[in-house]
């Protein structure tokens, strides 16, 4: 994002030695320790106790495995919402510490061309570029309350105050006890009312996507902004930064097809590829993301198009009652030797099914 720094012949790479059952620890340590400059450069990541190089499937699965982790609810540092996307939790007991990491992973991930598969909404993105988020950006993440928000805008008839019943205060939950918030100075005894619905809707909106995370959201911010600020980030729309992260949907299935690699026996014209390369292409749009969730641990692509996602086939020693797997940090398939068209399909579609997740082999 920020001009490149000068080449260090000492230390060219940040590298990141860390322990399975440590890593959130572990991370959180070395990167409290690291200088900024360290950020720009090339991530590569040691696995205690393991000899794997790390050419970039390594560093795939440290940031899978790691945002696996600090997402899931045990840690209560982000809330899950009816429109599957995630929000910061204003009642979380983790500290600032961890939102800062969580957004130096993200600006190392996009300096490092790996797609996250984070769940974030569009207002993230636009927070992080400093523009205003909406009543839409809210729809967004929590579609029942910006409805509700929406019906409020949209009535003109008479008896407004009677049929909302409503003031400035909005009932947030902290730790497990809800309690009255106002919205603005004196907002328990100020009723909404045709004349200030929009000026309600306002601060209801920027309560929920501002103020109420705010210790959360400056911490992530000033995480994200290590790696990636600067003037060149400014040039960025929020659609784009947020393309940065979790990739795009801009998909092109033929040019995955020419990207493909075989091992063993496998090779283009082998009959169980072609067998393949049928089905998949027949499979539906949804199907193809399974997919793809599947096998790269996401089910959108990297940034500059589906031609820089590479995908490698192998055959594997079992026989056709085998599901086929995904060996995830590598884009590697491990594909039985079917012998007919139908069973592979069946196989397939039953192997991206049961997939929720991170497919890690």
């Amino acid at each position: 994002m920020s001009a490149p720094m000068p080449f260090d012949p000492i230390n060219p790479c940040l590298i990141l030695i860390v322990r399975r059952d440590n890593l959130v620890r572990d991370t959180l340590t070395q990167l409290q320790g690291k200088n900024p400059n360290d950020f720009k450069k090339p991530l590569k990541v040691i696995f205690q106790g393991e000899e794997a190089v790390d050419e970039g499937g390594v560093r795939k699965e440290f940031f899978m495995l790691l945002l696996r982790e600090v997402m899931d609810p045990i840690y209560g540092m982000f809330k899950t919402y009816s429109s599957n996307l995630q929000w910061f939790n204003s009642s979380t007991f983790e500290d600032s510490s961890m939102f800062h990491m969580i957004g130096t992973l993200c600006g190392l991930a996009i300096y490092n061309f790996t797609i996250i598969d984070l769940h974030f909404p569009l207002a993230l993105f636009k927070k992080l570029l400093k523009k205003p988020v909406m009543l839409d950006d809210l729809m967004e993440l929590m579609p029942d309350v910006g409805r509700n928000l929406q019906s409020i805008l949209e009535y003109e008839g008479e008896g407004f105050e009677d049929l909302f019943c409503l003031n400035f205060e909005i009932m947030q939950e902290q730790f497990g006890e809800t309690k009255p918030v106002e919205l603005c100075p004196g907002g328990k005894n100020k009723e909404v009312h045709n004349g200030n619905k929009l000026e309600y809707v306002n601060l209801y909106v920027d309560f929920l996507l501002n103020k109420s995370v705010q210790e959360q959201f400056t911490a992530f911010s000033e995480g994200f902004h290590a790696v990636c600020g600067g003037v060149v980030l400014d040039l960025f729309h929020p659609q784009e930064l947020q393309a940065m992260v979790v990739g795009n949907e801009d998909y092109d299935f033929q040019e995955l097809e020419k990207n493909t690699t075989y091992k063993g026996e496998y090779f283009r014209q082998h009959q169980t590829i072609n067998f393949f390369w049928e089905v998949f292409h027949e499979m539906s749009l949804v199907d193809k993301k399974k997919f793809l969730l599947f096998l790269t641990g996401s089910d959108r692509i990297p940034v500059f198009g589906m031609k820089y996602l590479k995908m490698t086939i192998q055959p594997t020693g079992g026989g056709e009652d085998f599901l086929p797997v995904a060996h995830t940090c590598f884009n590697v398939l491990d594909l039985p030797k079917y012998t007919t068209r139908e069973n592979l399909k069946q196989k397939l579609l039953l192997a991206i099914q049961q997939t929720q997740g991170f497919g890690l082999v």
